[in-house]
């Protein structure tokens, strides 16, 4: 890990015992992009489902623990999962939809937008939730952190659905086609006033946000308008080559209009080689994106924000020489293909460096995820229950910590990816901690969780069936705490954990008795009651220790 535990400097931090990892001054990691060479094992197959998938379960481990370095990473770069279409599953008045059929591609009514975009934010925690062990989900999030459109600002749900799909059929695909393809989406043309761009009155707010958060990046501001990598009248420039477009209403589609766009020679800085773009009606946009992408700065902020997601936030100048400009060179030699991008990072022995693990807090997102597919919650199979489920316990239990799925707080994404010196500290504040909290008492604590239409349940005897010898409790004890948490513990924290399934004052054979009694005779409530409360009361205080943040 990149730290021992260290304080919080801020009231809004508030993780118990103050657990915030960090490289400590003078600590130096020199393990780069070169491949692991080290022991494959529980440990680092757990790492790379942690880091890769919304939570692995504990066959998954042992699944990825018997396979080579190789076949894991070809496993988890394997994203071929169908989409399903978010349902009607309670609007009885959507007057194009019937309850239990999909929206999607159908007009939009006058009331249908709060309902189908519910909907949609349900069936896309139902797809994170239910997601395969391969790093699609987490890829599609990273775009939409780094392509960010708001759902709200955008109002009309077939133009989300279809920018959702869009991020997620090109998780693992081709940059600029993705680039591309956002460039032009309806979603995007409404939400950064592309549909305003008009010549003679270019509109410069995607042309900037393109430049700025999407592909280049700023450098360091060296001038009046000079950013480095671009200028102000650069921005001007590329404004005035996305001139034209339009998003058509009640479609997915956008369309050129020639008579709305700039044919005047677009002319820029030395930061792009003073390269003239010229008039190409509806391909010059391509023309702009392959001259940014271009640049090696390009290559370089796309692999820090990959680096960022998947690793740690912080980039030093080893970090930046050893890992970002050998990934970003790959990205270029590959054509901005991701996916050699992606296997040469969860390759490489700098993704395994134990400074690395550990190390990161997890987001609402992967805090509520974690917990379900850890513990293996049975979530119910009627849709309308599922629907509900995943919006009471999913999508609305991640908004309240701060969260929202479809609504990054700006076009810049969640501060906890970018914003320094927080960075993922923003995950865990005075307002989202306590949610994290009951969440864990709930699951653990609570055999069945009813809600409105539906119910959902673990089964703590089936959980601990998965370790090599449950009825002993030290390695019950120990297994449990190797899947669930992933850094190791110290004596005193181990302790308090064996006190939550061994009462005070009893040894580890009061646990073998019990278990083996339950064993013989399952259907005798008293032995089964004794051992459930003490697993759960066990697994209760593994998910409300403060590593259980931890990732």
């Amino acid at each position: 890990m990149r730290n021992a535990l260290l304080d919080f400097t801020s009231k809004d931090n508030i993780l118990p015992e103050g657990t915030i990892p960090k490289r400590t001054d003078g600590i130096v990691i020199e393990s780069g992009l070169e491949k692991y060479t080290g022991n494959w094992n529980r440990k680092t197959a757990s790492h790379l489902l942690r880091r890769t998938t919304f939570g692995p379960r504990m066959k998954d481990i042992a699944e990825f623990t018997e396979l080579t370095l190789d076949e894991a990473i070809d496993k988890i770069l394997d994203f071929d999962e169908p989409l399903e279409l978010p349902l009607n599953y309670n609007d009885n008045d959507d007057p194009y939809a019937n309850i239990g059929e999909s929206w999607v591609g159908l007009p939009s009514g006058p009331n249908t937008f709060n309902k189908r975009i519910g909907s949609f934010t349900a069936r896309w925690f139902g797809n994170v939730l239910n997601s395969g062990n391969n790093v699609g989900e987490k890829m599609t999030l990273f775009w939409h952190n780094h392509f960010v459109t708001q759902m709200l600002t955008i109002r009309e749900e077939n133009y989300t659905f279809d920018y959702y799909r869009m991020l997620r059929e090109n998780a693992l695909g081709n940059f600029k086609t993705l680039t591309e393809k956002i460039t032009t989406s309806p979603a995007m043309l409404r939400y950064l006033n592309g549909n305003e761009n008009v010549v003679g009155r270019p509109n410069e707010n995607y042309a900037r946000e393109l430049m700025e958060l999407f592909t280049i990046g700023k450098g360091p501001q060296i001038g009046p308008g000079n950013y480095t990598n671009y200028t102000e009248d650069d921005v001007l420039a590329a404004a005035k080559v996305l001139t034209g477009w339009r998003a058509l209403r009640d479609s997915t589609n956008s369309r050129y209009y020639k008579q709305l766009h700039d044919k005047s020679s677009k002319q820029f800085s030395s930061a792009f080689g003073n390269r003239i773009i010229s008039n190409m009606e509806e391909e010059e946009y391509k023309e702009l994106i392959s001259m940014i992408l271009e640049q090696e700065e390009t290559a370089k902020f796309i692999c820090r924000k990959l680096y960022r997601w998947f690793v740690y936030y912080e980039i030093d100048e080893q970090t930046e020489n050893n890992m970002i400009k050998p990934m970003a060179d790959i990205l270029r030699n590959n054509n901005y293909e991701v996916k050699p991008v992606l296997k040469a990072l969860f390759s490489s022995s700098h993704f395994y460096d134990n400074w690395n693990v550990g190390c990161v807090i997890k987001s609402p997102l992967d805090y509520v995820t974690t917990i379900y597919r850890n513990l293996e919650m049975k979530f119910p199979e009627e849709y309308k229950a599922q629907y509900s489920a995943w919006t009471a316990l999913g999508f609305q239990y991640v908004a309240i910590q701060e969260m929202i799925l479809g609504e990054p707080p700006s076009v810049s994404g969640w501060p906890a990816m970018y914003q320094a010196p927080g960075y993922h500290r923003f995950w865990v504040t005075s307002v989202s901690a306590p949610y994290r909290a009951v969440l864990a008492d709930y699951v653990a604590g609570v055999p069945v969780i009813e809600g409105r239409g539906f119910s959902i349940s673990f089964n703590a005897f089936d959980l601990a069936k998965q370790t090599s010898n449950p009825q002993d409790a030290p390695t019950l004890i120990r297994e449990l705490t190797e899947f669930l948490l992933p850094i190791d513990l110290t004596k005193n924290q181990m302790e308090y954990l064996r006190s939550n399934l061994i009462p005070e004052g009893y040894e580890d054979y009061h646990w073998a008795a019990v278990w083996t009694a339950y064993e013989l005779d399952p259907d005798n409530e008293e032995n089964t009651n004794i051992v459930n409360t003490l697993l759960r009361t066990f697994i209760r205080a593994c998910l409300n220790i403060a590593e259980y943040h931890l990732a």
